[in-house]
């Protein structure tokens, strides 16, 4: 079978790298007091503070999304696929990075951050270009690229919506559904290609069944999220393993061991 090669046109991305750390760099610079939005959501009332960090965090992701879009637009093979799948985890990774460096001051650590994250984003953005054609020679090192990427962030997430004391309702609104959309693009990714909607549902019931169960423990944000991931990614590399048809003495391997290795993380960790 005929290996493909491919890579996104140089200008387009460097210009939205570009783009990227010029929003980035304006965190350390830009101090506007907090303010807080709140709504009426079915008779409750949400409230939330708006800091100036979220805001540039989520204009950037948009940039990223559309530079993506704006990326992928030249593959010879995006031609028959949706753009949608391939511009969220970029999106996601930038806000994600965009975070911590808006709390931290100017300091080395914010500029090791900044390097960091940028090469990340970038490299995400690459996985995601080469992951269009599965028969690109690369693409068994995109998909670990961005699964590994795509669970990182489920973690970030978790970590950051338990420390910011978000109310039971809403993590059971938000969570499983971003959990059951990494699900869907981590299967979509190992089955080459196919979608697998009816993982996600399983995926999204285990996280809430999870998350209603450990909300009211007293656990920190990282062992709160450590203990969550687990049963998420247990849930996915079985659906995968299933969907791949391993023999069935190793399909629980791998995501025994995983859950057991996180478990024991969240043990030790403060």
């Amino acid at each position: 079978m005929e290996k493909k090669y491919h890579l996104p046109h140089a200008g387009r991305l460097s210009t939205i790298t570009a783009s990227v750390l010029f929003g980035y760099a304006l965190l350390p610079f830009m101090r506007v007091p907090a303010g807080q939005v709140a709504f009426p959501l079915f008779g409750i009332l949400v409230a939330f503070r708006l800091n100036f960090y979220y805001v540039t965090s989520i204009i950037t992701a948009l940039m990223v999304a559309a530079g993506m879009d704006w990326i992928i637009g030249d593959h010879p093979s995006i031609k028959t696929k949706p753009h949608l799948p391939h511009l969220i985890l970029p999106a996601l990774t930038t806000a994600a990075i965009g975070i911590p460096l808006g709390l931290l001051e100017l300091s080395p650590e914010w500029w090791i951050i900044l390097a960091l994250g940028s090469m990340l984003v970038v490299l995400v953005m690459l996985a995601e270009y080469i992951s269009i054609d599965n028969l690109d020679s690369r693409y068994p090192l995109a998909l670990m690229m961005l699964s590994g990427t795509s669970y990182s962030l489920i973690l970030i997430i978790t970590i950051a919506l338990r420390a910011a004391d978000v109310r039971l309702y809403l993590l059971l609104v938000v969570l499983p559904a971003i959990f059951a959309f990494f699900c869907l693009r981590i299967l979509n990714f190992r089955l080459g290609g196919r979608w697998r909607f009816e993982w996600t549902a399983v995926v999204a019931l285990v996280a809430a069944q999870v998350l209603a169960a450990l909300y009211y423990w007293p656990l920190s944000a990282i062992r709160f999220g450590l203990i969550t991931l687990g049963p998420v990614y247990a849930v996915t590399g079985l659906a995968a393993s299933m969907e791949e048809k391993s023999d069935i003495r190793q399909v629980f391997m791998e995501p025994l061991v995983v859950i057991g290795t996180l478990w024991l993380l969240a043990v030790f960790i403060r």
